[in-house]
């Protein structure tokens, strides 16, 4: 049993005691499965708080039409019979247990076989480092490309985009369209940065798995799981770059 698995069945109390000595041990020991098992608990209980809320709605509005026709029919018996009808009272209680029933299944479905793509993509997209330019303070090169740098680093996303594009032609670096795109995902533009991260997959010799890996997010965003899949397939099966993190996606998106 892997370890989706282990938290699948945690999160419906179906346990065995093995499986629990397991899930545990690796709590307590891997950082990783402990950081996976705070970030569905935290998530979960969002959503049932959510939840909550929505089927006491329902459940007043319930309260409320049955309320109305146990009126009706208690004044059809007062008039009609003198022999009481149990469903008269039971009805109500029957219908709001029926409903949170039905409810709490809706709740359970979405909670464990629902896909919450953007829960997957916030969970597992960072910002990539800079690894190519070396700033320093007291550097007293005055270029573009150390500009559009110091403004990637300082999270200065729209500027770095500026001071990438007013670089000249002759003067560009393979590496820059890699950081480009990324400066783009991060002000929330996945057009652009699709289009230069699959410029880095067809025609770059660096960064390639990286973009993959990026792609595949951008996929999870658009809720586009048949490319998602591919992007994350085609990474676990090519390079090593975040394989495990491609390969739990995988699961989750089976």
């Amino acid at each position: 049993m892997d370890n989706q698995d282990l938290l699948y069945h945690y999160f419906s109390n179906s346990l065995t005691a093995a499986q629990e000595k397991v899930f545990e041990d690796l709590l307590e020991n891997d950082a990783e499965f402990k950081a996976q098992f705070l970030f569905e608990q935290n998530l979960k209980a969002v959503i049932k708080s959510n939840e909550i809320d929505t089927l006491k709605a329902k459940l007043q509005g319930f309260e409320k039409d049955l309320s109305a026709k146990k009126t009706t029919r208690i004044e059809h018996f007062n008039t009609e019979t003198t022999k009481p009808n149990p469903t008269i009272f039971n009805y109500k209680y029957f219908a709001i247990a029926a409903s949170i029933a039905l409810l709490m299944g809706w709740f359970g479905y979405h909670s464990f076989f629902g896909t919450d793509y953007s829960s997957m993509y916030d969970a597992n997209f960072s910002a990539y480092p800079n690894t190519v330019y070396t700033i320093t303070r007291g550097d007293t090169e005055n270029s573009l490309e150390r500009e559009a740098f110091v403004a990637y680093e300082s999270k200065d996303y729209k500027t770095a985009i500026e001071k990438f594009d007013a670089i000249p032609a002759e003067a560009t670096k393979e590496y820059f369209r890699f950081y480009k795109a990324q400066a783009y995902l991060n002000v929330e533009d996945t057009k652009n940065a699709k289009d230069l991260f699959t410029k880095v997959v067809t025609e770059n010799k660096n960064f390639v798995a990286e973009s993959t890996w990026y792609l595949a997010l951008i996929s999870l965003k658009e809720e586009n799981k048949t490319e998602a899949k591919k992007y994350l397939e085609n990474l676990v099966a090519n390079f090593d770059y975040n394989k495990e993190k491609a390969q739990t996606l995988l699961k989750e998106l089976q």
